[in-house]
């Protein structure tokens, strides 16, 4: 496949460290809102992962059919009330990186 034919999708990743204590509750708020996030039109793949070498650091992979679909994720209530809700169980800000396809 050219590079003018591929399929331009795109990536968002997100790193998050958890207050100290307040991982289980962090990972807890995770899972509500990993399912209704897999069903929106345009998400591709939705995934969390733990660190192995320390418990309060996630790591959510995401991947989308375009931009825009990302956007409509991020304004969906359920998105807006998990952002409200991690604010206080993080460390730090989030680490947020964007990605589009070069080779795929």
């Amino acid at each position: 496949m050219s590079a003018q034919t591929q399929v331009q999708q795109f990536i968002v990743t997100i790193g998050l460290r958890a207050k100290d204590g307040c991982a289980a509750s962090l990972e807890r708020e995770l899972r509500k809102r990993v399912p209704i996030s897999r069903t929106e039109a345009g998400t591709l793949d939705y995934r969390v992962y733990r660190s192995r070498t320390d418990a309060n650091v996630f790591f959510i992979f995401s991947r989308y059919a375009s931009e825009k679909a990302f956007d409509l994720h991020l304004y969906q209530p359920y998105t807006l009330s998990g952002l409200a809700e991690y604010e206080n169980l993080l460390a730090d800000p989030p680490r947020v990186e964007t990605y589009e396809t070069v080779l795929g």
